[in-house]
């Protein structure tokens, strides 16, 4: 109990049944209002939303003032019993009493949001109502014709002091925001503790940045307004000062305030090799002497990245570490079985710990279905006393139950997620159809579980898994998608009421862009080693060319279509990351093509005749025949001339340096952290294929990924866009093995038109390795005719 007494006592909860009661106080009875809502105003919404609902539910509004026969109903205050003060003063903020006494009932708890969660405990477990999804079809409130509650008294309080979804815990998505605060999440102003990214705001550059220029890396402060990709230095002891003046002024301008965040920047940029003993140290002592003026105050931080590993000595008991990982990789029993080992080291050097999620329904291109795994997870967070969990939800509605059940979950960790999928699925559609979307659901479980650990796309020691690329999508068999599609069309046709269509009719929208994702996804190919082959890869493209090309056209159509849908919005845009977005040309097909003509038949042969053949009616064919001249765009591209112009990309990081050497025309990476060489290219918007070989000697630990990151004509790079492969583990045998990305550069970015790409390998590892690459070309060619 010692690691939850900074929140309060959190004590094990019941499931919600929805109960019938017999008898009990009298609430509705033949059509009348037999009982009062009496509420003080700082309860007044939680107050009203009892009796629009019960209204809902029955027809019969109840009155809000007491009156001979009616039933009281103390919502938000002791109301006569004495015995709630005393209870309520053992709850968490966020837990509540029901209790009857003396022929009245009290829905209380120990502050606004515990005594609205009562509400909502009443509301479904004496109602039977359910906040499914948002908006008004996302309710489902059962027809009743009385209403009573059993006079037996009830207490309850979350697994976790802490639940939190982004980003549904502000006001972007007020009708999402509301609905996560009906399924007892918290928001920006009920969350207990502040851990988020925020040194920022404790440095800023137009504070310090001319006085004290020693606070940031190398004495360099960064540009106005540039807030990630630096922290403080944390060595520096005028740090300690500024970080304690900084966090006292905060708290005498916001006088209600409990805590206060010390998470790092975003990103990198640490002043010290190893930053874990120097941030934890400055934690430590800014903490002491904060804590010295201002007692009780609590201090969340985010255990991210490079600050992952605990330090070696206890942290001061008001801090509170939040742990970063994509726990669905947890699914791979070596990942779990590690990830428990770190919080065990967390855990005895940290009084309190914080779990940070990424449970990530947006920007994934398939219902990323893990509501099983999520649930074991939940249970060793209870078991270990983790007391706080956030989780970066973005959530997409066409994974149907997983919102309402990891929300559920949190509140009650032992609640059966199994059981808890299908009262989503009963309740939301009807049990008819409810067998059907379970069967949809569980096909998706599956896949997760099963298909996806285990592939390249899967990083199994990655704080969150490459959600901006799509590689997932090779593990789609085509029987998935029309099995998906029978299910849901089932589905959509056995609903028998308009809620349910509604809701039905929502799931299989958003299956209208997974489908269209899937089938339009430009699949990795093995090239051709026969004619044979040739041919009929060629006839095959040609063939699926405008099928392919409509459906990519209908993903993106839909993404837009659902930006104005209060449920459907997609919160974190696919089409905003390059590596998600395709016309529905497959490079890797046609480049293999391309290449398989290259090699075999310079001078003509039967795979250019059909080529040629195909040409006049058939874009794709055409094509094949425009690429069969492609140069190779990348300068020195055998480094027989020397290193340039290939260069260190700038923002490689450790001891990462990229040469020459004397006695080989090689590119060779040497030394440890991550990035590599790079060079700038002038491209067309069109298909891309960059090739390469690389050798790593025995022994090396590392990975590569090919990068094009897109720039404008000037060769200034657009943010946040680059098309990578996947990160490829090295294989270290010291022979010489291919690399490929194959690619769509697209005619714009964050609106800004492609002109060139700066090409790049990713090196990355932890130890002094030494990598070599050779044979590297960029072939590039628009799509259509100049």
């Amino acid at each position: 109990m010692k690691r939850r007494q900074l929140f309060g006592l959190a004590g094990a909860v019941a499931a919600t049944p929805w109960i019938r009661p017999k008898a009990g106080l009298p609430i509705v009875r033949s059509g009348r209002a037999m009982a009062a809502v009496i509420a003080p105003p700082d309860a007044e919404e939680a107050a009203a939303e009892l009796v629009a609902y019960v209204e809902r539910a029955t027809g019969v509004r109840l009155p809000r003032t007491a009156a001979p026969g009616l039933t009281p109903v103390h919502v938000g205050s002791p109301g006569p019993d004495p015995a709630v003060p005393g209870l309520l003063a053992k709850l968490d903020r966020d837990g509540f009493l029901i209790r009857p006494y003396q022929g009245s009932l009290t829905v209380v708890g120990p502050s606004p949001t515990g005594t609205a969660n009562g509400v909502r405990e009443f509301l479904e477990r004496y109602a039977g109502v359910r906040w499914l999804m948002p908006g008004p079809d996302g309710d489902d409130v059962p027809a009743l014709s009385a209403l009573e509650v059993p006079a037996v008294a009830l207490c309850q309080q979350p697994a976790f002091a802490m639940r939190s979804f982004s980003p549904l815990r502000d006001t972007r998505y007020p009708l999402q925001q509301l609905w996560a605060r009906r399924n007892r999440m918290q928001g920006t102003t009920t969350e207990p503790i502040a851990f988020h990214h925020n040194l920022h705001a404790l440095f800023p550059v137009e504070r310090y940045g001319v006085s004290n220029p020693e606070f940031y890396p190398g004495g360099k402060p960064p540009a106005p307004g540039k807030l990630t990709g630096w922290q403080p230095a944390f060595t520096v002891p005028g740090t300690i000062d500024a970080a304690v003046t900084g966090i006292l002024e905060y708290f005498t301008a916001n006088p209600g305030a409990s805590s206060y965040s010390l998470g790092v920047n975003d990103g990198e940029g640490f002043a010290e090799a190893d930053p874990v003993p120097a941030y934890y140290a400055w934690v430590n002592e800014v903490v002491r002497r904060v804590l010295l003026e201002r007692p009780g105050k609590r201090f969340g931080l985010l255990a991210y990245r490079k600050l992952e590993t605990p330090p070696s000595f206890k942290l001061h008991r008001q801090v509170v570490p939040f742990l970063t990982q994509d726990r669905y990789a947890w699914t791979d029993p070596a990942v779990e079985s590690a990830a428990h080992a770190l919080t065990d080291r967390w855990l005895a050097v940290s009084s309190q710990l914080g779990f940070y999620d990424y449970l990530y329904g947006a920007p994934y291109l398939l219902p990323r279905m893990f509501t099983r795994r999520y649930a074991k997870t939940m249970r060793y967070a209870k078991a270990r006393g983790i007391v706080a969990h956030y989780a970066e939800l973005y959530p997409n509605w066409g994974e149907g139950p997983k919102p309402w059940v990891s929300a559920k979950l949190q509140w009650n960790a032992d609640a059966d997620p199994v059981a808890l999928q299908r009262e989503w699925c009963e309740r939301a559609v009807g049990k008819a159809s409810a067998g059907d979307l379970l069967a949809y659901f569980d096909l998706w479980e599956k896949f997760w579980a099963e298909r996806v650990p285990g592939s390249a796309w899967f990083l199994p020691n990655a704080t969150y898994q490459t959600f901006n690329l799509p590689h997932y999508l090779e593990l789609v068999q085509d029987g998935d998608m029309t099995r998906s599609r029978t299910l849901l069309d089932s589905v959509v046709a056995r609903a028998a009421t308009a809620p349910q269509r509604a809701r039905a009719t929502v799931l299989r929208r958003a299956y209208e862009f997974y489908e269209a994702s899937a089938l339009s996804y430009p699949r990795a190919v093995t090239p051709p080693a026969t004619q044979e082959a040739a041919l009929a890869m060629l006839q095959s493209g040609a063939d699926a060319h405008q099928r392919r090309l409509d459906q990519a056209a209908r993903r993106l159509a839909l993404i837009k279509e659902f930006a104005t849908d209060p449920v459907l919005v997609l919160q974190m845009n696919p089409a905003s990351h390059a590596n998600l977005v395709w016309t529905g040309w497959n490079a890797g097909e046609y480049w293999s093509v391309v290449a398989y003509i290259r090699a075999h038949e310079p001078t003509g042969g039967p795979v250019t005749d059909l080529a040629r053949s195909l040409s006049a009616a058939n874009p794709y064919a055409a094509l094949v025949l425009r690429g069969l001249p492609a140069p190779n765009l990348v300068v020195n591209p055998d480094l027989t001339s020397g290193l340039p112009p290939w260069t260190l990309l700038p923002r490689s990081n450790g001891t990462r340096a990229v040469a020459r050497p004397t006695d080989q025309a090689v590119l060779r990476v040497s030394g440890k952290g991550w990035g590599g060489p790079c060079q700038k290219i002038a491209v067309t918007p069109g298909l891309a294929r960059l090739t390469a070989s690389y050798r790593a000697p025995a022994g090396t630990a590392a990975s590569v990924q090919l990068a094009l990151d897109l720039c404008d004509a000037a060769g200034t790079p657009i943010p946040s866009s680059s098309v990578r492969s996947p990160v490829i583990s090295l294989r270290a045998n010291d022979t010489w093995t291919p690399l490929r990305l194959d690619c769509e550069i697209p005619d714009k970015a964050r609106n800004i038109a492609v002109g060139m790409v700066e090409l790049i390998f990713l090196v990355d590892s932890a130890a002094e390795v030494t990598v070599d690459f050779d044979d590297i070309s960029l072939l590039n060619i628009a799509k259509e005719a100049p």
